[in-house]
């Protein structure tokens, strides 16, 4: 039950770029409530299956979309369409990392008829998201757990840290491209 509920959580939320449910998982990892392996799995799992069913979702719904007389959607989904076609190769693998562009991503992606072989580069970069989240609070949680509450809430720290530096340059690089 614990496993289908991280699925889902995963599949629900975890695209917007806030790794909560991987934060919870290896929480729960380190105190030896969850296996490692079937976790990271599960974790995985939610990431594919969200971005394949938008990517699907984005091809089938383009003839609906350009059909609608809705001006305002219709603009934000041309600039949505232009900052994905000037950035595409760097924004389809890391677009995880900045917040809500990694669930918009795949179905632009789709909506912009990119190939199939697209999404093994999405289901890449879900892998390079969710392996760097998950074995830097795994790590974290066992430091904080085994050694010392405050080198783990300073190692927690310093990785949200790196996390928000990151998420800001990566915008800023996706925008500036």
């Amino acid at each position: 039950m614990k496993y289908l509920l991280l699925f889902l959580t995963t599949f629900l939320f975890d695209n917007s770029g806030t790794p909560l449910p991987i934060l919870a998982a290896s929480t729960l990892i380190s105190a030896g409530r969850m296996q490692t392996g079937l976790a990271f799995f599960e974790i995985y799992l939610g990431l594919l299956s969200w971005d394949s069913l938008t990517f699907f979702a984005g091809k089938m719904l383009k003839p609906l979309f350009s059909r609608l007389n809705w001006k305002v959607f219709q603009k934000i989904l041309r600039e949505f369409s232009n900052v994905y076609i000037s950035s595409e190769k760097i924004l389809i693998l890391f677009c995880k990392f900045v917040p809500w562009v990694g669930k918009a991503t795949p179905f632009l992606a789709g909506y912009m008829e990119r190939p199939l072989r697209t999404l093994p580069v999405i289901w890449t970069g879900d892998l390079i998201y969710e392996s760097v989240f998950f074995f830097t609070t795994l790590t974290a949680g066992r430091v904080f757990l085994e050694f010392s509450k405050i080198l783990g809430i300073v190692l927690f720290a310093v990785v949200m840290i790196v996390y928000l530096i990151w998420k800001r340059k990566m915008r800023k690089f996706i925008e500036k491209h």
